[in-house]
């Protein structure tokens, strides 16, 4: 048969960790976004919550944003803003972009303050 071995007790993920991921997950989603903003092809609402999501969840853990999540989420707060209003906004696009629209209406006040750091 075979030889008992003591198996080790599951461990619990470590938050520093996860944090890590995040950061790293929201940089690559920035990153694929800012090749769309450049070669100018419309960002996937998908996206884009996803982004905001994670942004999100840094804020809330003081956690700050990777470089490139800030300035991709400051070009579509400015998108945003520039559109008068959307020609035909998906059956739920409505509810996301005005969702979007308040978060990163605190975000561009937060980004013109002037930082301690």
């Amino acid at each position: 048969m075979f030889p008992l071995t003591e198996t080790p007790a599951p461990t619990r993920d470590d938050p520093a960790e996860g944090l890590a991921k995040v950061h790293r997950l929201a940089t690559e989603l920035a990153a694929r976004m800012r090749y769309a903003q450049i070669v100018e092809r419309p960002l996937p609402s998908e996206q884009v919550e996803a982004l905001v999501q994670a942004a999100r969840l840094l804020q809330e853990k003081g956690e700050p944003w990777p470089q490139l999540v800030g300035e991709v989420l400051k070009q579509v707060a400015d998108d945003l803003a520039d559109e008068a209003a959307p020609k035909e906004p998906e059956p739920e696009g409505g509810r996301i972009v005005a969702g979007l629209n308040r978060f990163l209406g605190a975000f561009r006040r937060e980004a013109k303050a002037p930082s301690g750091a």
